[in-house]
């Protein structure tokens, strides 16, 4: 029984502690941001930065300032998360198409909502000039955190309007989407944190390992971070700027 209250304890905390970020994060995504802060250069490799659900183009500044370091043209996106995955993924992408048109290459970096984004944008194929993508915890298998918590009234409003499809079930969108044929890095982290315990075997708080990998043509690479802030993590940043030089070994 104690153990019951503990739980019920735990889990109200945990909601009400999201929907106190998700209003926060709301206000702040409220301000006008730009759909796309960058130009595009015909003259150097361009890496696009795609933030996760209930975040914005913030969340991936420090990213882009290593990539800029690293000699690319960075282009930061911010999105609403109050339309669907697909209505996201194809509003964005035409704002990008400048962008993608100039760049001698094209290189994408995602955190989480932001990879299945990318996989529905190709899912009638990649642009020609396609260099290389890493995908930073991706529910490509679907969210088993989102199997938990989608039946919940306030879903929507906490986790952003794409949660629902993000599930693990043969009918949700990552299930539906073409399987990643393009040169990809999946980067997954392992520091479960205080949700972990939540989900079905290694995970990053949020994403499983194994959803992470799904379909990925190469193998993921694992690395002791959580979901959160894993774009900000100087080693995963290393990582990706590494695999977009040089790709896999």
């Amino acid at each position: 029984m104690n153990n019951r209250k503990r739980l019920l304890s735990n889990n109200i905390r945990y909601l009400v502690f999201a929907l106190t970020l998700a209003i926060a994060i709301g206000l702040v995504s409220c301000r006008a941001l730009p759909l796309v802060d960058g130009v595009p250069d015909a003259t150097r490799e361009t890496v696009v930065l795609i933030h996760g659900m209930r975040r914005t183009g913030r969340s991936m500044r420090k990213m882009a300032s290593a990539m800029r370091e690293a000699g690319y043209n960075t282009v930061v996106c911010s999105y609403s998360s109050d339309r669907s995955a697909h209505e996201i993924a194809t509003n964005l992408f035409a704002a990008l198409g400048p962008v993608i048109e100039a760049a001698p290459r094209v290189h994408f970096v995602t955190h989480s909502l932001g990879g299945i984004l990318v996989r529905d944008a190709f899912r009638d194929g990649a642009p020609p000039n396609l260099g290389r993508v890493v995908m930073l915890g991706p529910p490509n298998g679907g969210s088993a955190h989102i199997d938990l918590l989608a039946h919940l009234p306030l879903c929507e409003t906490i986790w952003g309007t794409p949660s629902p499809e993000l599930g693990t079930g043969t009918n949700a969108l990552p299930a539906r989407l073409p399987p990643i044929n393009f040169p990809c890095r999946v980067i997954a982290g392992t520091n479960e944190g205080l949700l972990g315990w939540m989900l079905p075997g290694e995970n990053d708080g949020k994403v499983t390992v194994a959803s992470a990998g799904a379909g990925s043509p190469s193998e993921v690479l694992l690395l002791p971070t959580g979901h959160t802030w894993m774009m900000r993590n100087p080693v995963v940043i290393s990582n990706t700027i590494s695999f977009l030089r040089d790709g896999v070994d």
